[in-house]
């Protein structure tokens, strides 16, 4: 009964190594195994060495296929080769089964059944690997006992991105690999990269790669230090789309609203149209901008931008509506003086209407008598031919001066609205001009000095 369960013993062994078990075994009985494992292996404990555990991550980016600016996401399209000492490890050099550079190419099936570092990168929202038939994955074990895991996968990483800038703005998004339990007294991380620019797809951002930051190679948590490696990406957006775009057609339409100076302010369609256009193409350029650019704590830099030449051309209009407000105040003093001018006109009509009474040849001049106007009885002096003539040419001296003293207020009201309009042509282009040299040093130098 003993030697039946023995034999089901060994058919189960055979097949179970059949179906890609690590060889289990000791030094007296490896056979022509290259290398197994002790019977006493456990996967779940860490290789013992004398220090920490060296693992040497190395990572190939083939390529990064999208980042993504409303995600916060970048996507690596990547080969991460995985190499550590397994210490347990018995090799049997004379095996037949060493390739010739003193490797073995085991099998994948092999992984489940071995210690594997808890690798974790930080950040990371997703890690998928390759799959055709199977994993697009490989194990090889070397003689002096390192193993050598690498897999092909695509890994999608969270990047905190800050778009105050945007699109004169220069992120950094870091790859990091560490250990999510081992802390530096059990595991050190170290690493290299590459990138395969000639393969690289054109992306919204120009790419590169290089070494972290000293202080990025370690982090702390829960009074422990923690090794990390990886790498990190500088981006640097392309700016010619947005500069040609926005940029400047929002620029040309500022400078052609200082057009509207030359413009005679009495032709009121076509300054004011060609201002209220602009205004209306710049206010719809800006929703067009505020719905594809990132978001942001506040306005962007193209916001801002935008906002500015909306502000600009807003303030010719305003200097336009002054100038029609000049323009009606004279308007309204005119009518006021031509009705007063009736008035007297009217005063002076009724006045003579009521000097009826044409004196007799005989009667001396100075003469006082009664007359009759308006059913009412009044005394007045009698004049001659040659008072009235007198007070006709008054008459006509006072409409003379106030027609001259009229057109010299419409000519100083004319040299006031062109004196505004002077200042105004000369004025505009000096602010916009200063609002250039704050802005651009700010957020090409400034704004980057801040954020590093």
């Amino acid at each position: 009964m003993m030697l039946f369960f023995h034999y089901i013993f060994v058919f189960l062994l055979l097949f179970y190594q059949s179906a890609g078990d690590v060889p289990v075994c000791t030094a007296d009985n490896m056979g022509s195994h290259p290398f197994c494992f002790p019977p006493d292996y456990n996967k779940d404990l860490i290789p013992p060495v004398n220090e920490s555990l060296h693992i040497h991550v190395e990572t190939y980016i083939f390529e990064v296929s999208k980042i993504d600016d409303q995600a916060l996401t970048m996507t690596f399209e990547l080969y991460m080769d995985l190499m550590w000492e397994e210490s347990r490890i018995i090799i049997n050099e004379t095996s037949p089964g060493w390739g010739p550079s003193g490797t073995f190419m085991g099998s994948t099936n092999f992984v489940p059944q071995m210690w594997l570092p808890d690798i974790q990168i930080y950040m990371c929202k997703q890690f998928r690997k390759r799959q055709i038939v199977t994993d697009v994955a490989g194990l090889i074990i070397f003689k002096n006992r390192k193993v050598l895991y690498t897999v092909s996968t695509e890994v999608i990483i969270a990047c905190p991105m800050k778009f105050a800038a945007y699109p004169l703005d220069h992120q950094t998004c870091k790859f990091l690999v560490g250990s999510y339990i081992h802390d530096a007294d059990q595991i050190i991380f170290t690493g290299s990269y590459g990138h395969d620019m000639a393969n690289q797809r054109a992306q919204q951002y120009e790419l590169h790669a290089e070494e972290l930051d000293y202080n990025d190679t370690f982090i702390f948590h829960a009074n422990r230090t923690f090794s990390q490696t990886g790498f990190q990406v500088q981006l640097r957006r392309r700016r010619t789309p947005v500069l040609l775009q926005v940029y400047l057609t929002t620029g040309l339409f500022v400078i052609v609203s200082w057009i509207s100076f030359i413009v005679p302010p009495e032709v009121v369609p076509g300054r004011m149209a060609l201002l209220v256009t602009l205004f209306l193409v710049l206010v719809n350029i800006f929703n067009s901008v505020t719905a594809n650019a990132p978001k942001a704590e506040g306005l962007t830099a193209v916001e801002t931008w935008v906002v500015s030449c909306i502000i600009h051309v807003f303030g010719v209009l305003a200097e336009y509506a002054l100038i029609l407000k000049m323009i009606q105040n004279i308007k309204r003093n005119e009518v006021a003086e031509r009705k007063k001018e009736q008035k007297e006109l009217q005063r002076q009509m009724e006045f003579d209407q009521l000097n009826l009474y044409k004196p007799p040849e005989h009667s001396e001049p100075g003469k006082q008598c009664l007359v009759k106007g308006d059913g009412e009885t009044s005394i007045v002096k009698n004049g001659n031919r040659d008072d009235h003539s007198g007070k006709g040419q008054d008459l006509q001296s006072n409409r003379l001066y106030r027609q001259i003293k009229k057109d010299m207020k419409n000519e100083k009201h004319k040299q006031l609205q062109e004196l505004v309009d002077k200042v105004a042509m000369y004025l505009f282009p000096c602010i916009f001009i200063i609002f250039n040299l704050i802005y651009w040093p700010y957020y090409l130098i400034f704004i980057h000095m801040l954020s590093a």
